[in-house]
């Protein structure tokens, strides 16, 4: 047993300490969650430019002119264009040539015709494509004169009274067995939990039969097997390499959590909430973080998920999963002497866990479909799959049949791995058949 630990603690112990290893935990997050600032403060920097938009009504269909103004027009209805701090309107008769609208303040011209009552769309030219922030009020502004028009030619309808009728469903789903709510936006987290949870299992399962291949190439493991017997090896090298990605998972966490936190600082201090908040954060002095991700519909979900329960499973799943597939990678390892002969037995493999992720991108649709209930069990996917599961919301028997039948399927490919790995570590000069493999299970524990 000590020897076993000394030969887990070596795998540990070099991994961790390498500067590669270093590096990579502690700038993960930090890459990770400045990209995600990178694309907020691009948005933010994109509609901090000041865009005036020419509006050019031919008909004068939403305008009128006064007198003396020339091509100069005015508003119908003031209040359906506001002057925004990102957005101004210009009014005209007669659109630009190209030169001239080059050469204008212009950002935008949108030209308005006869069409545009019936087919409600409107021509916008630019010379540099205008923010999304700015189309969507140039198209909400445009919409609700429009509406006004179309209401004010109704003899028994006046605008004030369509608002009030006017009504915009939302739809809050909800599980009637476990009451769940926002199965959609949840699922989206269980995906990237998943989508971590295969990289995790597929970069150090690599790192697996790497390090037995090496072993192997050069010799060391035919000393390391003099006083450990080989299916002990085995084991400790998977302990060790799964025990090394649990640790960056764990870093990982408590950095993202920190970084979380302290963007949710800034963005109070620095007033970036109430740029986000668009014209709704303009009514306000200020607002603090949390109730900024609570009143918002789609990051709402993030206080709504149990993550002490999604990380605990999140464990246990990930060493189950990697204890699983790093068997398999360590059996492939000792059949080989060269990573490159160990393409053609990686892709049987590997198959059921590009599968897995695969799939996953049709169970966040439908996360209780039978496709989805089906990987949750079967043990070579359910590592990855269950992830979206437990985010919307799973019965704890399904939780619990999945983690026997995975647990039972560990125990089995060790030990069927392990007699593949005591043969085939000390093979030299000869590149075994699948058949010759299976004939290896064969063999008894001498």
């Amino acid at each position: 047993m000590n020897r076993w630990l000394i030969v887990l603690g070596r795998e540990y112990k070099t991994r961790v300490r390498k500067r590669a290893f270093i590096i990579s935990t502690l700038l993960g997050p930090l890459l990770m969650v400045g990209v995600i600032a990178a694309i907020v403060f691009i948005g933010l920097s994109s509609t901090e430019m000041n865009s005036k938009v020419l509006i050019v009504d031919h008909n004068k269909i939403l305008t009128y002119s006064m007198p003396g103004e020339g091509d100069i027009l005015l508003p119908s209805c003031p209040e359906c264009f506001p002057e925004r701090r990102f957005l101004e309107y210009r009014f005209s008769s007669n659109a630009l040539d190209t030169e001239s609208f080059l050469e204008s303040e212009f950002t935008a011209m949108v030209e308005l015709d006869d069409g545009i009552m019936q087919s409600a769309k409107a021509l916008l030219k630019y010379e540099s494509a205008a923010p999304m922030k700015v189309q969507s009020a140039v198209k909400r502004d445009l919409g609700e004169a429009i509406e006004r028009l179309r209401v004010k030619s109704e003899s028994t309808l006046d605008y004030d009274t369509y608002k009030k009728l006017k009504v915009r469903i939302g739809l809050v789903t909800q599980n009637i067995v476990t009451e769940d709510r926002n199965v959609e936006n949840k699922s989206a987290i269980g995906f990237v939990f998943s989508v971590f949870m295969f990289m995790f299992i597929m970069i150090y399962g690599m790192h697996v039969m790497r390090g037995v291949i090496e072993e192997k190439s050069n010799r060391i493991v035919e000393v390391v097997i003099s006083v450990v017997k080989p299916e002990h090896l085995m084991g400790a090298k998977i302990v060790g390499i799964g025990l090394v990605g649990l640790t960056q998972i764990a870093v990982w966490s408590l950095l993202s959590w920190l970084l979380f936190l302290g963007f949710g600082v800034y963005a109070e201090t620095s007033g970036m909430l109430i740029d986000l908040m668009g014209e709704q954060g303009s009514q306000v002095a200020s607002t603090d973080f949390m109730t900024f991700i609570q009143s918002n519909e789609k990051l709402g979900v993030l206080l709504q998920v149990n993550w002490g329960m999604m990380l605990g499973w999140c464990a246990f799943f990930y060493l189950a999963g990697f204890a699983l597939y790093a068997s398999l990678f360590a059996a492939i390892g000792a059949a080989v002497e060269q990573e490159s002969d160990a393409q053609y037995l990686l892709m049987p493999a590997m198959i059921p866990l590009m599968f897995s992720y695969v799939v996953n991108v049709f169970i966040i649709e439908s996360p209780d479909s039978m496709l989805a209930t089906f990987c949750s069990f079967f043990p070579f996917t359910s590592p990855i799959t269950m992830m979206v599961k437990l985010s919307v919301g799973v019965p704890w028997w399904h939780v619990a049949i999945s983690a026997i039948v995975l647990i039972l399927t560990v125990l089995l490919m060790v030990k069927l791995a392990g007699k593949i790995y005591r043969t085939g570590i000390l093979m030299y000069g000869k590149k075994p058949s699948l058949r010759e493999m299976a004939r290896w299970l064969m063999y008894k524990n001498s």
